[in-house]
């Protein structure tokens, strides 16, 4: 199980992966089950599941739209259709997904009431997390997103506090690293010159100024989804 992390731990981790280049020289070879969420000409297919996210504000979800705006201007032919500025959101805690079975959605309705209870008790709290974009970087081949990290020790307990909780609902083999997701890749293998267009994105990223986000318990949801491009409260 995941353990809690102070501000400096979660640095120490996220920056050794979240900063690191594209090599020019290699292709990009997409992650397998990939294929799942994205058919090979783009576009989003099926995919069920639920999950717990933080809903941004409408400010917050322009600036992360003209991040995504310069991703599809340079490398528009590797990546899915586009992402809906509505569907942008910072994920607290991975639930249950895949593609759609009666298995899969008895196992989302198991989770469901305990969910929705944790969710409720975080809402009551309204304790700040205040937070601020990291850096643009390749989610382990999967899709481009602009990672998030606590802007002080005790926005990192909160945030660490809360995905603690919902690790004893579904525990995750993994720590947790805020982003948003604003991209995915076609699957496939892409040659090298897109790794090279996609490290130029990132730096032309770092140049726009970060996102800072103040978040409080009340924009915690408890969500379902269809697709990676339909969200909706659970």
């Amino acid at each position: 199980m995941a353990i809690q992390e102070t501000l400096t731990e979660f640095r120490n981790r996220t920056h050794a992966f979240i900063y690191l280049r594209l090599d020019p020289s290699r292709p990009l070879e997409t992650r397998p089950g990939l294929e799942q969420k994205v058919d090979p000409a783009g576009w989003l297919l099926p995919y069920h599941g639920n999950t717990v996210v933080f809903d941004l504000p409408e400010p917050a979800k322009a600036a992360l739209q003209d991040i995504q705006k310069l991703l599809y201007a340079e490398c528009s032919p590797i990546l899915s259709e586009r992402l809906e500025e509505r569907t942008l959101h910072i994920t607290l805690h991975d639930l249950r997904s895949g593609p759609p079975s009666q298995e899969l959605e008895h196992a989302m309705e198991a989770l469901r009431p305990e969910a929705r209870r944790l969710v409720h008790d975080i809402r009551q709290e309204r304790r700040t997390i205040r937070m601020v974009s990291t850096a643009l970087f390749d989610m382990v081949n999967t899709s481009m997103v602009l990672g998030f990290e606590p802007e002080d020790e005790e926005s990192c307990e909160v945030l660490m506090d809360y995905y603690a909780r919902f690790q004893t609902l579904l525990p995750l083999p993994y720590q947790l690293t805020p982003h948003v997701t604003l991209a995915y890749f076609r699957p496939g293998i892409h040659g090298p010159h897109w790794s090279e267009a996609l490290q130029n994105v990132v730096d032309l990223a770092a140049t726009r100024p970060p996102i800072h986000l103040t978040l409080t318990g009340n924009d915690v949801e408890f969500q379902i989804f269809s697709s990676m491009n339909h969200y909706q409260p659970g």
